[in-house]
């Protein structure tokens, strides 16, 4: 696990967590399932089914917002991220495990660190389509004088 990655996530939601390591490990398995980067604007899209601590190591480590538009919810309760590329039309659906009991900072490291994505997640193809662009209205500007 990339430290300065993981402080800047923790830093950016206010306390480290195994919910918050959900999310980040999420999003570096799409990452590398995808391939994709940080999305600047529109091009990366995750929908979660949730809106807990994981969400902020999506918006953190795909650049995913809902002020951009390219983060979405569907309220499923499940640890379940849906990643889709607009550029490719690639997308993966990554879903919690199940996991063996653990405590709290067991847990974190845990999901932070071991080798295997397949000992936590799930893969599979969403099942729904890709939303469709939010295609928000550019702000106004004021007019510069003369």
């Amino acid at each position: 696990m990339d430290k300065q990655l993981w402080n800047k996530c923790v830093e950016f939601h206010g306390h480290h967590c195994p919910g918050l390591a959900i999310g980040v490990r999420a999003s570096l398995e799409a990452i590398k399932a995808l391939p994709i980067n940080f999305a600047e604007n529109e091009e990366i899209v995750c929908v979660s089914e949730n809106e807990s601590c994981s969400v902020d190591g999506v918006r953190v480590v795909l650049g995913c917002t809902g002020q951009k538009g390219n983060l979405l919810f569907i309220k499923n309760e499940k640890q379940a991220f849906s990643v889709f590329n607009r550029t490719t039309g690639a997308s993966i659906r990554l879903i919690l495990k199940e996991l063996p009991e653990m405590e709290r900072d067991e847990m974190e490291a845990f999901l932070l660190n071991e080798p295997d994505p397949s000992k936590i997640f799930d893969f599979e193809k969403p099942h729904f389509e890709l939303p469709e662009k939010q295609n928000f209205p550019q702000a106004q500007r004021p007019a510069k004088k003369a």
